[in-house]
């Protein structure tokens, strides 16, 4: 007959002996697991000081690129400004002038000439808002319709004769009024930009 085997080990040791090395195991993983956390802060950390620095380091290179531009910008003074502005202004005319319609001014003009009157000079001011014609008439009547018409044109106003003067070579009347001796004359007159643009 053989021995009968009893275990006197109640239920409440054997769960006591099982649970010591559970609870070691969960202590080891907790840990681990605050181990690897701590060092990936520690990690962390250093890669933002170390991101910090080096955006502090940007930041100084930008106020020393900043201050050395700052140093070579030249300060103009104000005669060489002033140099500037009419080297600007004497371009600036010179574009104008190219783009002039000198054409309208010129059409215009030669409808306005009446028989009698012969030009000899058309001069313009530099701001091209008024022109001076010079020429010459055999009578005083040819210089009142060649201001008439100015005066009705689109394009010329405030036609005023500046200056007149008869040529005497000799002292007959007849001879002072030819038209070989002739009526000099200079017609100051103002011009409409807004007409001269105008295109038809």
């Amino acid at each position: 007959m053989e021995p009968i085997k009893i275990n006197l080990a109640t239920f409440e040791y054997q769960d006591k002996r099982l649970s010591y090395p559970v609870m070691l195991i969960t202590a080891l993983i907790v840990l681990l697991v605050s181990f690897f956390s701590i060092k990936t802060g520690i990690n962390t950390q250093g890669e933002i000081k170390e991101n910090e620095n080096k955006i502090a380091e940007q930041e100084q290179n930008i106020i020393k690129r900043q201050r050395i531009k700052k140093e070579n910008i030249k300060t103009l003074k104000d005669s060489e400004i002033e140099s500037l502005k009419k080297d600007i202004d004497f371009i600036n005319g010179l574009i104008t002038m190219d783009a002039y319609p000198y054409d309208r001014l010129l059409d215009s003009l030669e409808l306005s000439v009446p028989q009698g009157i012969v030009l000899s000079s058309f001069k313009m001011s530099k701001d091209l808002n008024k022109a001076v014609l010079n020429g010459k008439a055999d009578s005083m009547d040819g210089i009142s319709i060649l201001l008439n018409r100015l005066n009705d044109s689109k394009i010329y106003k405030n036609n005023n004769l500046l200056n007149l003067s008869v040529a005497q070579e000799n002292n007959t009347h007849e001879e002072a009024i030819s038209f070989d001796n002739g009526i000099t004359f200079e017609i100051e007159s103002t011009i409409d930009k807004d007409q001269v643009w105008v295109r038809n």
